[in-house]
């Protein structure tokens, strides 16, 4: 295959990946919100919801290095960005039988598993185009762009379930709440119909000649290490729901500032993606660390509607900064043959930190108020801004290097 048509093919395998994405997200999103909304109104506690969250996270998460290492390993891509698709679809309508956290844990869990399946192989797919921080930003984009959707979606479908036109904290419809549950399951298997379309990309030796076989070495782990460190601070968006709902936010509005936030995720995520392409990845990741920082200790003054309105824009605007920046930033480390499991055993160190992440920041909340927990998070972040730092000097990079 020509270098062209390897591009070609890998801006087309951009793009329905990226309407996967959508719809996928388009479904997640319709329950994301919902879930502590839920657990809450099955009377489980701060503390357990944390931990319902970071441990199915992490147990999702400990997967992908193993199936990050096999894909690469069989030199395949689709047959896992099939598997973890339809795994994650057929759970979905598990949650209208739910009666207890532990039956959404599990379900949660399991739907975590899919994602690790998938997300390994999907992103050394994406990985194949040449404009790396374009490719990620514009998937980024699209996954995004169905979070805006699901909110508004679920309002919908618990609007015409209930009759009512707000989810009011204290008067929650659980019936209406399955429901939302059930019908995400439509968009979940829209998804699948695109992932055919997706193909397999050869790989292109010429690309990685004056690299290392391999994982890089030492630039990969020390980026590794920042961004655990980093997550130690970066706890379940959930938080930042019941956050929204301490600040007097009724539930109906939270999925309105919900799909406001994905709003800013979509449109940042391109913007900043073209420009790591443009002036490098190390000024990008540098000033993403810092911008959380300051969002989440504004997050833990915010006592009005209109602070948790525009700090969830400002939230938004990081996630452009970070997420699709971080995967093109590791296609830079490291070869084609291990991008999966270099993908993997960063989606790893990231779930397994989560989960402390989660439970401290639950217990701090409960123990001390929210105010403190964001405080923490945000000190964390500072930390993994040092290491990435420090990693930058000890390589003897510039961050305009990139």
């Amino acid at each position: 295959m020509s270098e062209a048509n390897g591009d070609k093919s890998a801006r087309r395998n951009v793009f329905f990946l990226g309407m996967v994405s959508l719809f996928t997200d388009l479904s997640s999103q319709m329950i994301l919100p919902m879930i502590p909304v839920f657990l809450k109104a099955l009377d489980t506690g701060m503390l357990i919801i944390g931990m319902v969250e970071g441990v199915a996270e992490a147990v999702g998460t400990l997967l992908r290095t193993p199936f990050g290492r096999l894909s690469d390993r069989l030199k395949k891509r689709k047959l896992f960005i099939y598997i973890g698709y339809g795994l994650s679809a057929v759970t979905k309508p598990f949650f209208y039988l739910a009666s207890s956290w532990p039956h959404v844990f599990i379900l949660r869990s399991t739907e975590r598993v899919g994602k690790a399946v998938r997300t390994p192989a999907r992103d050394a797919l994406i990985s194949k185009a040449k404009k790396k921080g374009k490719a990620f930003g514009f998937h980024r984009a699209m996954d995004r762009l169905g979070a805006v959707g699901g909110p508004l979606l679920a309002l919908l479908v618990y609007r015409l379930v209930t009759g009512r036109a707000e989810i009011v904290e204290g008067e929650v419809s659980l019936a209406g709440l399955r429901w939302i549950f059930l019908a995400s399951f439509i968009p979940a298997i829209l998804a699948l119909v695109f992932v055919p379309f997706a193909k397999e990309v050869a790989r292109a030796k010429k690309a990685d000649e004056k690299k290392p076989t391999g994982l890089g070495g030492t630039a990969f782990i020390m980026f590794l290490v920042a961004c655990i460190v980093f997550t130690l601070g970066n706890s379940s968006n959930n938080f930042l729901v019941l956050k929204a709902q301490e600040a007097g936010i009724g539930i109906t509005h939270i999925l309105l500032i919900w799909a406001f936030y994905n709003v800013f995720c979509t449109i940042a995520s391109p913007i900043f993606g073209h420009l790591s392409d443009v002036v490098g990845r190390t000024p990008v990741i540098l000033v993403s660390f810092i911008y959380y920082a300051v969002v989440y200790v504004l997050f833990g003054y915010a006592t009005e509607s209109w602070h948790i309105w525009a700090l969830f824009a400002a939230y938004g605007v990081y996630y452009g900064l970070s997420d699709g920046i971080f995967r093109a930033y590791v296609a830079d480390l490291v070869t084609e043959d291990a991008r999966a499991t270099a993908y993997g055993l960063l989606q790893t160190a990231i779930g397994v930190a989560l989960m402390p992440a989660s439970i401290i920041f639950g217990a701090i909340w409960g123990a001390f108020g929210s105010k403190w927990a964001f405080i923490v998070s945000a000190g964390f972040s500072l930390l993994g801004f040092l290491v990435f730092l420090i990693s930058l000097v000890v390589k003897g990079r510039r961050p305009a290097e990139e």
